[in-house]
């Protein structure tokens, strides 16, 4: 009961800020709700339980739900994209990392974090993994939790709402979806039920090879991955797939999102931790604000239209950055990419930098000590 009540919360936030212009409203209002529940933890119907011990299956059906509404607009025009633009990409991934690491160092600079924590703290790997990642290595869990939600939190705050501000008519993502799916036709059909069934069935098959071959976010991608692959197979053919597919299914899934986001926002996470707070907020603002700044001289120099570009370089997380993008009309799959590339990029590459960091920091300590 103490999770049906803290969802209904979630839920109301969200319900309250869908009356706003702004995209992903239902997360926002959902993250907002949740955060406040976790900051405070009222007695009340079980909250302090809830938020304190909140199903991971709550983000895991909002990543599923999200990558099989993505799956449904992959179409050809993604690879062509990537071929004309692999080059622009490539660097501003790399410039990202670069940024990240020079936020690292003002971390480490400014507060008592030792250097390894910073540098994994501000690394944009994701919310899920870099904590993960933090713990294997021993570096500064809290730390590393505070900065990456601190992140993206605020990417989630500002760049949704920016975008939605700024009103740009950019192409609909109804219109590069490829497989035919009806949202209000109750009761299914035969047809739709078998073609909706095997499409749910190929979408859980996904997600079980992703987790199997430990893909980063595997029930988002997973999901995405298979039900893509089933789109481009039949838009590609004589043969049309009509399936049924809820037009509030997008909702849900930021609902779940948003729900499980605000309730990391514990009191404890910010206990004793002013300066990184402050420092993690200061040197992600100002990741953001060069990445946008990237994302607009790629825009400009390319056919891409700016909310697609900002959306893919930004330092949110997968899921985050492609429901914003669907609703705002953006290329969700190119969107989707880049944020998976980046994601990837980081995981593969940094954790052999930081094992040689972690290894150096060890046998300084150890000279000091004989010292």
């Amino acid at each position: 009961m103490q999770y049906v009540i803290y969802f209904a919360l979630c839920g109301l936030g969200g319900f309250l800020f869908s009356f706003t212009d702004l995209s992903i409203a239902w997360m926002i209002g959902a993250l907002f709700a949740g955060s406040l529940v976790a900051l405070f933890q009222p007695n009340f119907g079980g909250l302090k339980h809830a938020v304190n011990d909140i199903p991971k299956s709550w983000f895991w059906v909002g990543q599923g739900i999200l990558g099989v509404q993505l799956g449904l607009y992959v179409n050809m025009t993604l690879f062509e994209t990537l071929s004309s633009y692999w080059l622009i990409i490539f660097a501003v991934l790399i410039l990202s990392i670069i940024f990240a690491f020079l936020t690292g160092l003002l971390l480490f600079y400014f507060t008592n974090t030792d250097l390894l924590s910073s540098f994994i703290a501000t690394a944009p790997g994701g919310v899920v993994a870099m904590p993960a990642y933090a713990q294997e290595t021993g570096a500064n869990v809290g730390t590393v939790s505070i900065t990456q939600v601190l992140r993206i939190v605020l990417v989630i705050g500002t760049v949704p709402v920016l975008l939605s501000l700024n009103g740009d008519s950019v192409t609909s993502a109804a219109s590069i979806q490829s497989v035919s799916y009806e949202a209000t036709s109750l009761p299914l059909s035969f047809s739709q039920l078998g073609w909706t069934i095997a499409l749910l069935a190929l979408a859980l098959l996904g997600i079980l090879l992703a987790r199997k071959l430990k893909i980063p976010t595997p029930w988002l991608l997973g999901a995405m991955i298979t039900v893509a692959i089933f789109n481009i197979f039949f838009s590609s053919g004589e043969s049309t797939a009509v399936l049924w597919w809820p037009d509030w299914a997008l909702s849900g899934a930021q609902l779940f999102l948003g729900a499980s986001i605000g309730a990391w926002m514990q009191r404890s996470l910010f206990r004793d931790a002013k300066a990184v707070i402050i420092v993690g907020t200061l040197s992600s603002l100002a990741l953001i604000i060069a990445l946008a700044a990237c994302s607009l001289l790629v825009a400009s120099v390319t056919q891409l239209d700016m909310a697609t570009s900002i959306l893919a370089f930004s330092p949110g997380g997968v899921a985050e950055m492609a429901a914003t993008a669907v609703e705002l009309g953006a290329d969700s799959t190119f969107v989707v990419t880049v944020q998976v590339i980046r994601i990837m990029a980081v995981l593969l590459v940094l954790p052999p930098m930081f094992q040689i960091l972690r290894k150096y920091l060890i046998k300084e300590e150890k000279m000091k000590a004989e010292a």
